[in-house]
């Protein structure tokens, strides 16, 4: 009951992520290993216009991921699959033919009635052009953020869990807002109503 209090739904998150065009949504369905992803994704992983929706490999998407960072993700994903569980992952990315781009991807897997994994989905935050204007304390918010996550998932507590990726989302929106040549943030910070 505990994990249910915020009374928010994965569609109205994802909704609500897609403000000022700075985040990116996913789903995977798991045992066809196809991910259905928006424009946005499309275009931050330099696949050709138009690929979004129709369900595309996942190798896809991996094999554009930094190889500093593969085996990471490649192993939190496979544990949130083990587990039916979400993650929080900061990792670069590398599209074809463009500029390496740093990312924080939060995703949650899910079983199916026999215990299988069966589906994901998720959103992805670009913070390559966010990292020069960052102020230290939102900056030190997410590295701090990302340290509770990783204690939080030795424990292996579901509440604590969900809340650390709540704080890690909101982290990563208020990143995502703020303008890409200096100044203040673009609107108001969003705040979740529990």
């Amino acid at each position: 009951m505990r994990a249910d209090w915020v009374g928010v739904s994965r569609d109205g998150l994802a909704a609500a992520c897609e403000a000022d065009d700075a985040v990116a949504t996913w789903r995977w369905d798991i045992p066809a290993n196809l991910l259905h992803v928006d424009d946005r994704m499309v275009a931050l992983f330099g696949l050709p216009p138009g690929a979004a929706g129709a369900g595309r490999a996942a190798a896809l998407f991996l094999e554009r991921i930094h190889p500093e960072d593969l085996a990471m993700v490649r192993a939190r994903i496979a544990r949130a699959c083990a587990e039916g569980t979400s993650y929080v992952l900061a990792y670069r990315i590398r599209p074809d033919g463009a500029a390496e781009r740093r990312v924080l991807s939060c995703g949650r897997c899910e079983h199916d009635a026999a215990g299988r994994p069966a589906r994901g989905q998720g959103v992805i935050v670009d913070m390559t052009d966010t990292a020069a204007v960052v102020e230290p304390p939102l900056e030190r918010a997410a590295a701090h953020g990302l340290a509770v996550r990783e204690a939080v998932d030795a424990l292996g507590d579901p509440f604590l869990r969900r809340l650390a990726d709540m704080l890690l989302l909101e982290i990563g929106r208020n990143l995502a807002r703020l303008p890409r040549g200096g100044g203040p943030a673009r609107g108001r910070p969003r705040r979740f109503i529990v």
